[in-house]
């Protein structure tokens, strides 16, 4: 799978889920990754929402995201990374569940 080859309109972008094989569309009226996926009935646990515990950790396989104030608490154990509780994509994204 390649970004590029997301079609999407202005200020509409893409999250694939490989482990899912499935497409998602969203905003950027979105507070966070993890509102998103679970508008689309994608659950993951979740705790805290803040970066403090780690339990929604994920993968970011390609494209970016941006945390929703500072970087998390919580550790990371590869840089692939993510806290979709505290996070938003910037763009297209590429993730693993």
């Amino acid at each position: 799978m390649n970004l590029n080859t997301f079609n999407y309109k202005k200020n509409n972008f893409t999250i694939y889920i490989v482990n899912y094989k499935k497409k998602i569309f969203y905003n950027q009226n979105y507070n966070s990754l993890l509102l998103i996926l679970k508008f689309n009935k994608i659950y993951i646990e979740y705790q805290c929402c803040s970066g403090y515990c780690g339990t929604c950790r994920i993968q970011l396989l390609q494209g970016e995201i941006c945390y929703l104030q500072q970087k998390p608490i919580a550790s990371m154990h590869n840089k692939n990374d993510i806290f979709p509780c505290f996070c938003q994509p910037k763009g297209n994204i590429i993730i693993s569940i």
